[in-house]
Order: C-alpha cells, then structure tokens, then sequence
C-alpha cells in the first residue's frame, strides 16, 4: 500500500541522479573555495544535498526490495558513504590538507551510486 503512494520508481530514480548532479558541481565548487567562509557555505548546501539523495534511496529501496533487495541496500549503504565522504574532504580542506585518495573514493562512490540507481528501477 505505502509503494503505491510514494509516486513511480523512475521519478524517484530521476530526482536521485539529478541531485546526484546538483551535488557534483556544488562539491566541486566547495572543495575549490579559498575562503573558509565560502567553504563553509557550500558545505552547508552539500550536506542538504546528500541529506536528501539519501532519503530517496531510501524510498527506492521500499519500492524494489520485493524484487531488487540486495542492491537497493546496497546503494543505501553507497549513500551513507557518499555522506561520510563528504564531511571528510570538507573536513580535509579546511585543515588545507586535501588527501586525493578520499576525493577519488567520493567520485567512485558516486559513479557507483548513478549505476546502482539505474539498474534499480530499471
């Protein structure tokens, strides 16, 4: 009953990658700021951003785990990762010590996560 009025799984699937994208350029806008003022700010609008890229993951894996169960977990768990990445390069750039194996660890994360979001629904 609760599937049926969450919406479909491709518009779930859609808002995911377009976040998804949303988040790309403000992460790379964030992490290239000088000013810690300014790092803060696109930190702030990240953490929003992978806040919501997580509940919709969520709501994908409700509406496939009778079938896809296994994967939608697991891109649950991409999610959450996608969270504890973030803070950590924000964390890393303002102690300007930007560690380029975490900033490649958050762009396999996300690669991972468009994939798994696609095989989900589709």
């Amino acid at each position: 009953m609760i599937k049926y009025l969450l919406g479909g799984d491709i518009m779930w699937a859609s808002l995911t990658l377009i976040m998804l994208f949303i988040y790309i350029a403000v992460t790379i806008i964030g992490i290239t700021r000088v000013s810690v003022k300014r790092v803060i700010q696109w930190l702030i609008a990240s953490r929003i951003i992978y806040i919501l890229i997580l509940i919709t993951q969520i709501v994908i894996t409700i509406r496939v785990s009778d079938h896809r169960f296994y994967t939608a977990i697991f891109a649950d768990v991409l999610a959450v990762l996608l969270g504890g990445l973030t803070e950590l390069n924000y964390t890393n750039k303002q102690q300007n010590h930007l560690i380029n194996f975490n900033v490649i660890g958050l762009i396999v994360v996300i690669i991972a996560l468009i994939g798994i979001t696609i095989y989900n629904v589709i």
